[in-house]
């Protein structure tokens, strides 16, 4: 199972891309259920790995077409309720649904066999769904994850092990404002609209509280409302991590911020804005200068090769954090209160 993010061995951005250049995955196979955005981006990984056989399946047989020449990959078509395969014995199945399916297609590939699982995030839009899922999951001998892909950024372990060497981070402050479109109520279905911040939001809060540790307590306030949104348009509020480490962050989903992290230490501030690049001030005066951040395959969507490795190999699994499903549900729980889903 996934050890606690902050108990990971820290490696820098150039010796995961390294580690990962040096390992041979090409006696591993996988599945991919959805062939959507990300599932799109799971196959490019796997492909890029090397992986000796890639099964794709997706209810739409039309976006699969493509695949069907490709060596190796073997695309079928009908949804996961209808797959019927034999998984080899160490396959990794990855889960690349909308999210209301999420859960249900780790069921299904568990029932078919599958003992290894990648799921994309958030897994669900209520704590206690994630909490069910793992508990039958764990009762099956599955090892499950869940796909936060931020906590395998390059830029997330360059930060972290530059913030180690400085003696430790002593405080974090993250913004999530969303960059709201007004065709989001014709993109989007209405519950995940309802509970965007579990849908969405999640991503940064998954980048802060992987460096910092979950929350321990904390404070909020909610103010606002947006129409598919009642719960609130701006979230502020702060912190203590289980680690000790003071946060805060803020939301205004009205107005004209953007993602963010910061970190700072005793010697350095570090800060992802945009999430995928790293930079760093060293005086009060000073000017943020941009960390040089290596990746492996930087034409794939960041973060996914990284975690699809780790799903694959123990030795990259050591130093790459993966989120439990059980850390999925504090995650969520947290998401939660900050932004008032009480139902």
């Amino acid at each position: 199972m996934s050890m606690p993010l902050d108990a990971q061995p820290l490696v820098s951005s150039a010796e995961l891309a390294a580690a990962l250049a040096a390992t041979d995955l090409r006696g591993n196979t996988a599945t991919v259920i959805g062939y959507g955005t990300m599932g799109q981006q799971f196959v490019q990984a796997l492909r890029a790995l090397h992986l000796r056989r890639v099964r794709v399946c997706s209810r739409s047989p039309q976006s699969i077409e493509p695949l069907k020449p490709l060596e190796g990959l073997e695309a079928i078509s009908g949804g996961f309720e209808h797959l019927q395969c034999r998984p080899q014995p160490d396959e990794l199945g990855i889960i690349a649904t909308p999210t209301a399916f999420l859960a249900a297609a780790a069921d299904r590939l568990a029932a078919l066999g599958f003992r290894r699982l990648l799921i994309e995030k958030p897994i669900a839009l209520r704590s206690d769904e994630i909490e069910r899922l793992a508990d039958r999951l764990e009762r099956q001998g599955v090892d499950a994850a869940c796909a936060y892909n931020r906590v395998s950024y390059p830029s997330f372990h360059e930060a972290r092990a530059r913030a180690a060497q400085d003696g430790g981070i002593t405080s974090c402050t993250y913004t999530f404002t969303e960059m709201i479109k007004p065709d989001w109520p014709q993109r989007f279905p209405a519950e995940e609209l309802r509970r965007w911040g579990i849908a969405n939001s999640l991503h940064v809060m998954s980048m802060a509280h992987g460096l910092i540790g979950w929350p321990s307590t904390w404070n909020g306030q909610r103010a606002g409302s947006l129409p598919w949104h009642p719960t609130g348009a701006v979230f502020v509020g702060s912190g203590v991590s289980v680690r000790g480490i003071p946060f805060s962050y803020h939301a205004d989903w009205g107005s004209t911020g953007r993602w963010s992290v910061e970190l700072h230490t005793a010697v350095s501030s570090y800060r992802f804005c945009p999430l995928e690049q790293c930079f760093r001030r060293t005086s009060a005066l000073g000017v943020w200068e941009e960390v040089p951040v290596a990746a492996f395959a930087p034409e794939i969507k960041v973060g996914i090769v990284e975690e699809v490795a780790a799903m694959l190999d123990p030795g990259i699994r050591a130093g790459v954090p993966l989120m439990s499903l059980r850390d999925a549900a504090v995650l969520t729980r947290f998401g939660e209160s900050v932004f008032g889903y009480d139902d």
